[in-house]
């Protein structure tokens, strides 16, 4: 929201102005004919808690708000864009300032989110027309088609195509830019952000009278490549959770039952035609999208009955966010054990890492080459190794920036696992210095058959050392 009344003072033509994964890019030019180019890289560590101190003049209701957004991954990881801040702010501010919402009602998932925002809005200004349940149908339909056509800016003459009439109701779902065309001043329209406009054209299918045709759109969305239909199809499967449906139901009336029904029947059709096809890259973001519909249903049940008993899952080279790997948790922690989880090269890091923490011990193979994690990353899988439940016997760290100085946490961790077989360790950072770490972690981990060091920087004889060990144990490789 900041960004674009920015470029409206600015009297910037909106048509170049685009965003992606919380960067907004413009290739346009100023009245003064200067060519810009602008990239928001957005909120970092304890920006992210100044920005809602700021926010709200109380700075209890500022702490407990923060306190559940920190909390919840899925809404903490939103916070680097300064957008998704300010609808965290304004959706979950009421819940610490009203008494009479309940804690346990307070929104955890993106779509509750976004309902409750919506709701506020009706609740503030639905009074103001008479039907406000048709004016969001029309302005739904025509958030559809912008998000069909890549579309975020509105002119008067989209307004009149959907019967749409400037006023106090519609402002609070659309912000009035002004623009400059030429020589002349004009009023263009534009959601607040684009996850508003998506989120006002998924609940529009919920509202449509006939849920006949939802099932061959959902469909026709999911086949488009481009993505342009990724948010928008999370947030229907959103809709389906009871939860997420509940607050607009005093404004908007009960959703069909039907359309509901019609809704699950295709997430599970989806995730059970993807769980298996993910040999391609397109089919990997496939299953990653079709996890993301889970999640937002918060339909536990359907999830233990399509991916309850997966036993391996591969994104290999697909690079998942923080949000993905929040989501990725979600779903594992309902399985009772993953025998291969693949994230080799996913470019995961450490915060990606901590959020699957939780269910990494559910692995009996853990592929985590080639992620950067670093020696931070092995502290945070040392509660999934320490698990008592722990199943992993495969560990591939290889090739992510590990040093000397995790040599330690290593062995610690190591030396109470009894179920790791296989660690391999090959193309990181460790010198002759943690040599004598190495060395007790091979003799006090008694599970351990197979270790590999090789391409590290060892000398000759810190390789003698560890490949001495061999004899310490029958059947151990030790390959330096």
């Amino acid at each position: 929201m900041m960004i674009l009344q920015v470029f409206t003072q600015l009297n910037i033509n909106l048509k170049n102005v685009s965003e992606e994964k919380g960067i907004f890019r413009l290739n346009t030019k100023l009245l003064a004919d200067i060519s810009i180019w602008a990239e928001i890289l957005g909120f970092v560590g304890d920006e992210r808690k100044e920005y809602f101190n700021k926010f709200f003049e109380d700075q209890t209701v500022a702490a407990a708000v923060f306190k559940h957004v920190e909390e919840n991954e899925i809404l903490y990881t939103m916070c680097y864009n300064p957008s998704y801040c300010w609808i965290l702010g304004l959706s979950l501010g009421p819940f610490f300032t009203q008494r009479d919402r309940k804690r346990q009602q307070v929104p955890k998932t993106i779509t509750q989110l976004y309902s409750y925002y919506i709701y506020n809005i009706l609740k503030n200004h639905g009074r103001e027309i008479e039907k406000p349940r048709d004016v969001l149908l029309k302005l739904g339909e025509m958030a559809f088609t912008g998000v069909s056509k890549k579309k975020i800016v509105f002119r008067n003459e989209d307004l009149i195509e959907y019967n749409l009439q400037p006023s106090q109701f519609l402002s609070g779902f659309l912000m009035e830019l002004l623009e400059r065309d030429v020589s002349a001043l004009s009023v263009v329209y534009t959601f607040p952000h684009l996850t508003i406009q998506e989120f006002v054209a998924a609940l529009t299918q919920f509202l449509t009278p006939d849920p006949g045709e939802i099932g061959k759109l959902l469909s026709e969305a999911h086949s488009e490549k481009d993505g342009r239909f990724e948010i928008f199809l999370r947030f229907v499967a959103g809709l389906s959770s009871p939860q997420s449906a509940r607050p607009l139901v005093e404004f908007l009336g009960p959703f069909l039952h039907q359309t509901t029904c019609r809704v699950i029947d295709w997430v599970k059709e989806k995730v059970e035609g993807q769980i298996g096809d993910t040999e391609t890259e397109t089919g990997k973001r496939k299953l990653l999208n079709t996890f993301h519909y889970l999640f937002e249903s918060q339909n536990k049940a359907l999830a233990r009955n399509t991916v309850g008993s997966v036993k391996t899952l591969s994104f290999r080279g697909l690079r998942l966010t923080p949000i993905d790997c929040a989501v990725l948790s979600h779903v594992i922690g309902l399985c009772d054990t993953i025998k291969h989880l693949d994230l080799w090269e996913c470019y995961i890091q450490c915060e990606g890492l901590q959020r699957l923490g939780p269910v990494l011990h559910k692995c009996q193979e853990l592929s985590l080459g080639r992620n950067k994690v670093g020696d931070s990353g092995v502290k945070l899988l040392s509660a999934a190794l320490r698990n008592p439940e722990c199943k992993i016997q495969k560990l591939h760290l290889d090739k992510n920036a590990l040093t000397n100085s995790c040599a330690e946490d290593l062995t610690s961790t190591l030396s109470t696992n009894q179920s790791l077989r296989f660690l391999y360790l090959e193309f990181n950072s460790f010198t002759d210095q943690s040599v004598p770490a190495l060395r007790r972690l091979i003799l006090t981990c008694r599970s351990l058959e197979v270790i590999l060091l090789h391409w590290n920087q060892f000398s000759p004889n810190g390789k003698r050392q560890l490949e001495s060990l061999r004899e310490s144990r029958p059947g151990l490789r030790v390959r330096v």
